[in-house]
């Protein structure tokens, strides 16, 4: 059963009267989700990271860090006494003389790419790019750019104002002993992938170089001579050691370790259990041997007092969030994994409650939370139980003495209260269980696979059908004891939205997205971008958010006729409305809030459709997020004159609600150029859209064509005649060796009736 009304054309409308989410807060992870490239500290109680757009400061040894400012990119960062240095791409070059507090940009004159900063003393500083250095010798005021040849450079120490060391790719290390006046080879391979990716000196003879994927060299003569280590780990991507001894280092998918004797061997500090991807380490730092930090990917801050035996991270949690719930405007819960995490002031601050006790084969699904107390959450493809909390999160107890309710799995779970509930799974027996007593026993009620489930009141609810091609809404009105099918699909749909009873959306593969106004009785198709959407949340009948695979987050205003592209956040796996605010949860841990701004009253006129040399047909919409918009008409005239107008149908739109707008234009001058706008009145406000323009055809053309059929004393030539609105009569072609003296030819065919095109030939 498809049911279609109308399409609906797309829109990303970044008109002026549609408002844009600007400004988000980060959540979590705090204070950063990006990449921590360096950390450096310039006491035991301040210290510094960068990542690619922010420079993050703690004034109590680690234990907060907040973002200090935005910078425009971050490669590396040093300290010498109060003097510091971040470098970036572009020639961006930021300096401190008072320890950090405060930074200015400087220019060194040259718009290279910046790898490495090396501060000498307060006036000798040098940068290195890909392929030269730049080097000052009075602090910055001059720069001199001197060539590195033969290599490209990744990563640069030099160990004073003359002796350096270039790490390039291709397995090459470099020395200079003139200040980079000149270079020589120290360490070549003909083997590959050999790119290095770092290098530290302990002192003028102790060096240590890393390259791919694993490799560790070690230099005890001042870089004239590298020895490969034994080492069997992940590749090192920084080094901080604080004798010839005593060092640490941190690298690819989280690893870290720590040498006592100066490289030989390397004990693993790890903070996570394991490697896991997306968690390489690009920062270290140790103070002494107990109190270290390290910063990398998903932007993980975290810090050890015991030599890397226990970390702790800045934020609670880096893993991915599959859902989020609001039980009221301030208490609200996360799901990551087997665990949750509880807010109670609105997102501002998140802390770890419990886990559900799974083993490593099985993770929790999904969950919903009837109060701030009860909850229940599910395991999914790999399991198909229930589990119940009733302290919040705290600790979870299986129903059903542990054995699965759906054996393969739970895709959905929905409860209108503590004991009325519903959950939906399976693929090779799909079911659609209901309990009334809390999970204790389930009845099944459906033979279906249910991606969601959504109820608005105790008898109404919606869901979609998952695991095949085609979607297909479903419906009860008896309280979930029958479901029938409602809209039916081309494309699978991956979630939905109703706002009340009777208005509500779904979005799915390959850019499909409907809506309904009549409770799922009749469907209209909405035309967006050609994505895949799979999370999607409204407000209002009007102002509402999806979100596509790849993390871009729309906003439509005006119930869909119009979207407007707001953000990018990858990977975007739940949304919240509540009280004002967008809650967005995903990948790596992320939670982003901000205000939902909307207009009170939004027009908009679209293109105008059959124009002929004196009619025309104007469509727009309008729509109300505040109260009743009134006396809507399209304003129209030459030269932006406006002087007519013509009432819309419909010419009122109510409350929080939106109308596609048409109009008809009929004696207008022939070819000339209208200008029109929709207007409209709210609270004695009037309001426009923007302004658009369309010119009418002109009574009739008259065009030469091509000729053919040349002879030697004949040829046929031919025309294009097009009427727009009267009989044209008298055919004729004119013909001759020049423009001042012309035959005329009659047609034996030469009545042109309007409003018709006709092709003319003659053969002379």
């Amino acid at each position: 059963m498809k049911k279609t009304l109308l399409v609906l054309s797309f829109f990303i409308a970044f008109i002026n009267t549609t408002h844009a989410q600007t400004n988000w807060d980060l959540l979590n992870p705090k204070p950063t989700a990006s990449t921590g490239k360096d950390i450096d500290f310039v006491t035991n109680e301040i210290g510094y990271i960068i990542t690619g757009g922010e420079l993050l400061e703690t004034l109590d040894a680690g234990a907060t860090w907040l973002k200090k400012q935005s910078i425009n990119s971050g490669n590396d960062m040093s300290f010498y006494n109060n003097t510091g240095y971040i470098v970036g791409n572009y020639g961006y070059v930021l300096k401190t003389t008072d320890g950090g507090a405060s930074w200015s940009q400087i220019t060194t004159d040259f718009s290279y790419t910046f790898n490495t900063v090396n501060i000498i003393d307060d006036n000798t500083v040098i940068l290195s790019t890909s392929n030269s250095i730049l080097r000052t010798d009075d602090g910055g005021s001059t720069w001199v750019n001197l060539n590195i040849p033969n290599g490209s450079v990744n990563k640069t120490f030099f160990t004073s104002a003359l002796t350096g060391h270039a790490v390039c790719n291709n397995g090459l290390i470099q020395k200079t002993i003139d200040g980079g006046q000149s270079w020589y080879n120290t360490l070549t391979s003909n083997s590959f992938p050999t790119d290095f990716f770092t290098v530290q000196f302990v002192n003028q003879s102790v060096g240590f170089a890393s390259r791919q994927h694993d490799d560790l060299f070690k230099t005890t003569d001042g870089g004239e001579t590298w020895m490969e280590m034994p080492y069997n780990e992940e590749a090192i991507y920084d080094f901080h050691f604080l004798d010839e001894n005593n060092g640490f280092a941190t690298g690819e998918y989280g690893a870290t370790y720590k040498t006592t004797n100066g490289g030989t061997t390397w004990t693993h500090i790890f903070f996570l259990d394991s490697y896991y991807g997306d968690s390489s380490m690009y920062g270290i730092y140790f103070q002494d041997n107990n109190t270290g930090y390290v910063t990398g990917q998903r932007g993980r801050i975290l810090k050890t007092t015991d030599g890397g035996v226990t970390w702790t991270a800045q934020s609670q949690n880096y893993n991915d969030i599959g859902q989020l719930q609001f039980v009221d405007e301030n208490i609200a819960y996360a799901q990551s994994r087997n665990n949750f995490y509880k807010t109670s002031d609105a997102g501002n601050t998140w802390n770890f409650v419990g886990s559900v006790n799974l083993d490593s084969s099985t993770s929790t699904n999904g969950f919903t939370f009837v109060d701030e107390n009860i909850g229940y959450t599910t395991t999914g493809y790999s399991g198909g139980s229930v589990f119940k909390t009733t302290n919040g999160g705290v600790t979870w107890s299986a129903l059903n003495n542990g054995f699965s309710i759906i054996d393969e799995g739970i895709t959905s779970i929905c409860f209108l209260n503590a004991t009325t509930g519903f959950i939906s799974g399976g693929y090779n027996t799909r079911k659609v269980m209901k309990t009334t007593n809390g999970g204790a026993t389930w009845t099944q009620v459906f033979n279906q696979t249910f991606g969601q489930i959504q109820f608005i009141n105790d008898q109404v609810g919606y869901a979609n059908r998952i695991g095949y091609e085609t979607g297909r809404m479903y419906k009860t009105t008896d309280g979930g004891t029958t479901w029938n099918m409602s809209f039916e699909a081309n494309h699978g749909i991956n979630g939905f939205d109703f706002v009340d009873e009777n208005n509500g959306y779904f979005v799915g593969d390959q850019g499909l997205m409907y809506k309904t106004n009549d409770g799922g009785a009749n469907w209209v198709k909405l035309e967006i971008p050609y994505e895949t959407y799979r999370e999607i949340k409204f407000q209002t009948k009007n102002i509402g958010f999806i979100a596509d695979d790849d993390g871009l987050l729309y906003k439509t205003e005006n119930g869909g006729l119009n979207w407007q592209l707001v953000t990018s956040q990858y990977k975007i796996n739940s949304i919240v409305l509540v009280n004002g605010k967008i809650y967005t949860a995903g990948t790596f841990g992320k939670i982003y809030r901000s205000d939902v701004d909307y207009q009170a009253i939004i027009l908009n006129a679209d293109g105008a459709e059959n124009i002929t040399n004196s009619t025309a047909s104007l469509t727009g919409n309008a729509a109300s997020n505040g109260g009743p918009v009134s006396d809507i008409r399209f304003e129209y005239g030459l030269y932006y004159s406006f002087s007519d107008f013509v009432a819309a149908a419909p010419a009122t739109v109510n409350p929080n609600d939106a109308a596609s707008i048409s109009v008809d234009l009929a004696n207008l001058e022939t070819n000339a150029t209208y200008y029109y706008r929709l207007r409209g009145t709210q609270n004695s406000n009037i309001v426009y859209s923007q302004i658009m323009s369309f010119t009418t055809l002109p009574d009739y053309t008259i065009t030469t064509d091509y000729v053919y059929n040349f002879g030697a004393t004949t040829a046929t030539i031919s025309g294009t005649i097009v009427s727009n609105g009267y009989d044209i009569t008298n055919v004729m072609f004119q013909y001759g060796q020049s423009p001042d003296a012309l035959r005329i030819q009659s047609m034996a065919h030469h009545h042109q009736y309007q409003e018709t095109q006709q092709k003319m030939q003659l053969r002379l």
